[in-house]
């Protein structure tokens, strides 16, 4: 915090000489004819007395008389130069027609022709400050400058200071495992959006860890059954000498290490496409009909086996814009799930939307789904009662794997009503249409 603090008050520093240099230099050039108007008046008088003095006298005794009479009295330089040192410009001229004489040096020095031959002006010069005087305003000036600039300085910097404290002592605690800590800064405060900023990250973190936490435990309680119905096959298997029933042990096993792979698979799955909301996936364009036909395969034995019809329903565009395999597994897992629970058919559409995009309905004529469990179905293994449970199969991970396929498309997955009586599972995300049929 020091090292920001002088850094600050080095940028102030230079500011303010800055400031000054352009602050006198703008009012010398603006107050320039002023100044000249008032040194005039200061002056004329005595440039008027001298002519009076040297006029009657002749050049070569002007500068005996100047030394010996003059320059003891007037307390000023005087002295007498040749017209080859003047040098003119055009506005000294006007300036010594009108006035009679010349203005030099920041109206220090004054310069005015005297009659005769050979041609000599007269050179007044005031008295000038002392220099130590002038280094000693310099320098009262400056300190004084600093000194205010550092009080004001203060003013800013203590309460940047306290929030970056606190900033620091959240930071602190959350590294400690305190993951319910908050900033809270004024309003008024400089670095309030750097907090606002740690509130987020605070958010998000505390929201992944929780979100792993709930996901280890689901895990372990989901891994727990298929395990514990291996252990106990083993068992059977070392016990039981007849065939038929070690060959339906062993079917038995094959069908939970089966489960346990799919259940793996879909953990793989679902931890891949774990992101940040706004890291969006590249999108392709892809053949539709194609693209459907090749998750409508995977799932026709399934259909089949349970007597269900699927079908596509028209005004399909040709052509659609999506991450192939991602997407593609959100489709699969969705007709699965309606395929699991549909009594006989399932209707799948697909269209763009009139402000971009696309959105996918897959409707089913199943028991539906209670409203008030619409919210939690899309969380990692979460089975509803009824209908809709474990004997139907599944990982548990199929919805929410969809939600996190919508989301890295900018994309929503929401449930309704199905005209069929069912569910309908409606997945909409951003995308321009490239062509139609």
């Amino acid at each position: 915090m020091l090292k920001f603090t002088i850094r600050i008050f080095v940028v102030a520093a230079i500011a303010y000489i800055a400031a000054s240099q352009l602050v006198n230099r703008s009012l010398d050039y603006l107050l320039d004819s002023v100044s000249a108007d008032l040194s005039y008046q200061a002056v004329r008088g005595q440039m008027y007395a001298l002519h009076k003095e040297l006029d009657p006298i002749e050049p070569e005794s002007r500068a005996a008389f100047i030394r010996d009479s003059l320059r003891p009295h007037y307390g000023l330089e005087l002295k007498l130069v040749t017209p080859e040192r003047i040098e003119a410009t055009e506005k000294e001229r006007q300036d010594l027609a009108t006035r009679g004489f010349i203005m030099r040096d920041e109206y220090n020095t004054y310069l005015a022709p005297l009659p005769g031959e050979p041609r000599q002006w007269l050179e007044m010069r005031l008295p000038g400050e002392p220099s130590l005087e002038k280094w000693i305003t310099w320098g009262a000036w400056l300190a004084l400058c600093m000194v205010l600039a550092m009080v004001l300085l203060l003013l800013w910097a203590l309460p940047v200071w306290r929030d970056l404290d606190a900033l620091r002592n959240a930071t602190l605690r959350m590294g400690q495992g305190d993951l319910a800590v908050r900033v809270r800064l004024s309003h008024f405060s400089g670095i309030r959006h750097v907090g606002e900023s740690f509130n987020q990250m605070a958010e998000r973190i505390a929201a992944l860890v929780e979100n792993q936490r709930s996901l280890t435990n689901a895990v372990s309680h989901e891994l727990r059954t298929p395990l514990a119905r291996l252990s106990f096959e083993v068992d059977m298997l070392g016990q039981e000498k007849f065939l038929p029933k070690r060959d339906q042990i062993l079917h038995d096993m094959r069908t939970d290490i089966g489960e346990l792979e799919a259940m793996v698979g879909e953990l793989l799955v679902y931890a891949r496409l774990e992101r940040p909301a706004e890291d969006v996936v590249t999108q392709e364009t892809v053949d539709v009909r194609d693209w459907l036909g090749e998750a409508l395969a995977q799932v026709a034995h399934q259909a089949d086996a349970r007597g269900v019809r699927c079908h596509v329903r028209d005004g399909l565009p040709a052509h659609v814009q999506l991450h192939p395999r991602y997407m593609s597994r959100a489709l699969l897992n969705l007709v699965q799930n309606a395929v699991r629970y549909a009594s006989g058919r399932i209707e799948i559409a697909l269209t763009g939307c009139p402000a971009g995009g696309y959105e996918l309905v897959v409707d089913d004529d199943g028991p539906g789904i209670p409203l008030e469990h619409r919210g939690r179905i899309f969380e990692p293994f979460i089975r509803l009662d009824e209908s809709r449970d474990r004997g139907t199969g599944g990982a548990g991970l199929g919805l929410a794997i969809v939600k996190r396929v919508a989301a890295s498309h900018q994309g929503t997955i929401e449930v309704q009503d199905s005209p069929l009586g069912g569910a309908r599972f409606v997945l909409r995300w951003l995308s321009a249409p490239v062509t139609a049929d």
